[in-house]
This record gives structure tokens, C-alpha cells and sequence, in this order.
């Protein structure tokens, strides 16, 4: 017997034409397996849904979250009357620096935004202000050159703004952060937020920003001479940042950075060499938020 593709020899010939039609599908079957591309992918029924056959594009590998406006990173921080900055410690009051008095009436405060021209946040009037009895502030109104000072110090630079109306805590836009619960071991890491100023005697920012430090030893401040660490706590900015403060960044609470609960330890009050410049790295020294924890106490019941 001798066989072609498509062609037969013996047989009858009603037998021998379908065995041919036979032969040619087998024969273009082959010819085409024979061509089909070695790296073809197989082919995936279409009610196979266990089987996820979608290329993550670059766009999709490389794309991160963006991060949270900074308010919500500092739910606690606060704008006091236009000026400065604050700290809200429960629904009803807000911690901040006493010396904020020389620049402003403080009759309200702005929470839970990021930008204090934009509309957003909620504006809550301001019932009454308390300033810690021993406060007291160096000679800020001479002429800084004159009279050779680097920065006007200020001690026991505390107050306590109580409010109208209790602020709404939803832990997200607004949150009260918890009050000091004792020293810190040097370079913990810290941070603030705040509205300053850019550059010395610049106007305040309408956004709000955030500055990463971390504590010193007392030791190392004492090189200012209006430092004492009774009442006092000083900061600077991590290695890789070199953060400071400028003005219109007093009051300012200064909160751990540890991944933690937010616990503020300080409240901003003046930097090194602050009567003449704001610059990357300057010193910035808390008024200590543990040396007032009574005091505090007996006027909030916080």
C-alpha cells in the first residue's frame, strides 16, 4: 500500500473518497500545527475566573499613595488669632504661647484645615484667655543690633485659650493630643506644624506645614544664655531636614514623632539668634509642657 496525503490506492472507491476527505483534514491539521508559533501563549477558556491573566502596567508598580494634607497628619494643631499656632488638648481649650499676646487679641482660633484662606476648617470663638502667672518676656521692644541680642527669650511662656463651643473630635481633621507624660531622652523624634513665617519678618503662610526635629540635651542649648531647662525644652531639625522655626510659628505645639500616640511635650516659643534671622538649622527652644502639668490641670480639668 503506498499512501500521499489526500491520495489512496486500494480500496473501493466510495471508502476510498471518504478516507480522503479524512486524510485531508488530518494533513492540513498537521501543516498548521506544524506553523503555529513555538511561544503562542495557550489559550484560556472564558469561564476560567481563577486564572488573572492582567500585566500590572509601570504606572500601576511604581505609584504610591499620596500622603495625607498636613492637618490631618496634625489633627491637634490649631491657628490662634491670625499670629500663631496652638495646640488642642480636648474639645473645649487650646494650649499656646503667652508672648502670642504681644501680636494679637486671640479672639478665635481655625481648626481641622490646612489653609487658612481657603474657606475650609471651622473658626470657634475664643471665651477666655489664661496666662501662666509666672510668664514674662525679654526686652523684645529695643533695637536688637544696639543693644547686641541674638534672640529675646521668654519664660513660663504659657497660655490656655478656652473656647465658646467645644470643638467636633472626629480624630481625623480634629483630634486633642495627649499632654506630656514626662522627659524625653535626647534625640527623640518630634515635630510641629504651623503657619510661620518663611523667612525673618515675612508675613504668615496661608498653608499649613510641617517641620521634623529632634530633642537635645539640655546640655547643648545651654550655650544660649536665656535658656534654662526648668521651664524649658529645646529642638532641631533632623539631619536630614535641618528644620527650625520662624515667626508666627510660636505656639506651636511640640508633639512626639515616634509612631505612637501624639503627645505634646512643648510649645513653641523662641530660635537662636531670632532677633535678627530665621535660618535652616537655628535651635528652636518649647517652653517644657511637664514643668506647668499642675497648672494646667487646675485651670482645664485636663
Amino acid at each position: 500500500m503506498t499512501r500521499r496525503c489526500g491520495r489512496i490506492n486500494t480500496a473501493p472507491a466510495a471508502a476510498r473518497r471518504d478516507l480522503a476527505v479524512m486524510l485531508r483534514l488530518v494533513c492540513l491539521l498537521a501543516i498548521a500545527a506544524a506553523h503555529a508559533r513555538p511561544d503562542a501563549p495557550a489559550q484560556i477558556d472564558a469561564w476560567d475566573t481563577d486564572t488573572d491573566t492582567t500585566e500590572p502596567t509601570d504606572l500601576e508598580t511604581t505609584l504610591e499613595p499620596a500622603p495625607a494634607p498636613v492637618h490631618q497628619r496634625f489633627p491637634h494643631a490649631v491657628l490662634f488669632g491670625g499670629t500663631c499656632g496652638g495646640t488642642i488638648i480636648s474639645a473645649r481649650w487650646v494650649l499656646t504661647a503667652a508672648h502670642c499676646t504681644l501680636f494679637t487679641g486671640g479672639r478665635s482660633i481655625l481648626a481641622g484645615t490646612s489653609n487658612s484662606e481657603s474657606g475650609s476648617g471651622l473658626s470657634v470663638r475664643i471665651k477666655k484667655l489664661h496666662v501662666h502667672p509666672r510668664f514674662s518676656v525679654g526686652p523684645y521692644w529695643l533695637n536688637a543690633k544696639r543693644f547686641n541680642f541674638k534672640q529675646i527669650g521668654a519664660r513660663w511662656d504659657f497660655m490656655l485659650a478656652e473656647l465658646e463651643s467645644p470643638l467636633p473630635l472626629d480624630g481625623v481633621n480634629m483630634a486633642a493630643a495627649a499632654l506630656d507624660g514626662g522627659p524625653l531622652p535626647a534625640d527623640t523624634p518630634v515635630g510641629y506644624a504651623g503657619y510661620g513665617a518663611e523667612h525673618h519678618g515675612g508675613l504668615m503662610r496661608p498653608d499649613m506645614h510641617d517641620r521634623a526635629l529632634r530633642t537635645l540635651p539640655d546640655e547643648r542649648c545651654a550655650a544660649l544664655e536665656q535658656y534654662d531647662p526648668l521651664d524649658m525644652l529645646c529642638a532641631e531639625g533632623r539631619t536630614e531636614t535641618r528644620d527650625s522655626a520662624c515667626n508666627g510659628d510660636s505656639g506651636s505645639g511640640l508633639v512626639t514623632d515616634d509612631g505612637g500616640p501624639r503627645r505634646v511635650i512643648g510649645v513653641a516659643s523662641w530660635v537662636e539668634n531670632d532677633a535678627h534671622s530665621c535660618s535652616p538649622g537655628a535651635i528652636v527652644v518649647f517652653s517644657r509642657v511637664s514643668a506647668v502639668r499642675p497648672w494646667i490641670k487646675q485651670i482645664t480639668g485636663v
